[in-house]
């Protein structure tokens, strides 16, 4: 699947986090749920969340960023601060209450994983992708969704959505890309978009027409 292709729909995310909000009374439902609004918000690849500590997590909720030293990114050249917008904060707050939930209420040391498992451990990358294709699969998105995926819904998002005048800046600076140019798959033609021009080519784009004619074939019908 090409890169333009590997990523979530508006109509898809709203879906998930939706499915996601109505199974949070579970502790692990909660977790994985602030865990996918967390990639989806801030757009961080996997590693760099899982390293993620409760002191980070707390830091970002007192300052309005997330650091993540270059120790833990790609390449390992420069260090990458996310903005933790009220989004983000709200899935840290998540995170660190469905940690305590799952520890039956035992607070940890504030230098331990944020995100663990069932056993108090550090998840690891592939129980993430486990658990995120499962409850995409269950929320009924299509394809073999995985974390990577959440990275470039949100640069999506930000060319969709963002009314500044470089937007692929932005991608950039959020993202925390070395170079303009790895944004440059983001401006490709979406999904959506596809399939609205091809239904206008294939005459099936005016669907005004066809909904003010649904009243007349209804009529006829009737009154046959």
């Amino acid at each position: 699947m090409r890169a333009f292709e590997r990523y979530l729909t508006e109509e898809e995310q709203r879906e998930l986090l939706r499915f996601m909000h109505l199974r949070r009374a579970d502790a692990l439902a909660r977790r994985d749920g602030a865990l996918m609004r967390l990639l989806l918000h801030t757009g961080m690849r996997l590693g760099e969340t899982l390293g993620l500590t409760q002191a980070e997590a707390l830091q970002a909720l007192r300052t309005g960023w997330l650091f993540i030293p270059r120790e833990r990114r790609k390449g390992k050249r420069a260090d990458h601060t996310v903005l933790a917008t009220e989004p983000v904060k709200e899935a840290l707050r998540d995170l660190l209450a469905a940690r305590v939930q799952m520890q039956a209420g035992q607070t940890a040391f504030e230098h331990e994983p944020l995100i663990i498992s069932r056993l108090g451990l550090r998840m690891t990358a592939r129980g993430v992708q486990k658990r995120i294709k499962a409850w995409c699969a269950a929320a009924g998105i299509e394809g073999d969704v995985t974390p990577h995926w959440f990275r470039h819904t949100r640069a999506k998002n930000i060319m969709r959505r963002s009314s500044s005048s470089d937007p692929r800046g932005v991608v950039q600076a959020a993202l925390g890309h070395a170079s303009i140019s790895s944004t440059g798959i983001y401006t490709a033609v979406s999904k959506e978009e596809l399939a609205a021009a091809l239904e206008e080519v294939d005459g099936q784009g005016d669907r005004r027409k066809v909904k003010r004619g649904l009243r007349k074939d209804y009529e006829r019908r009737t009154a046959a």
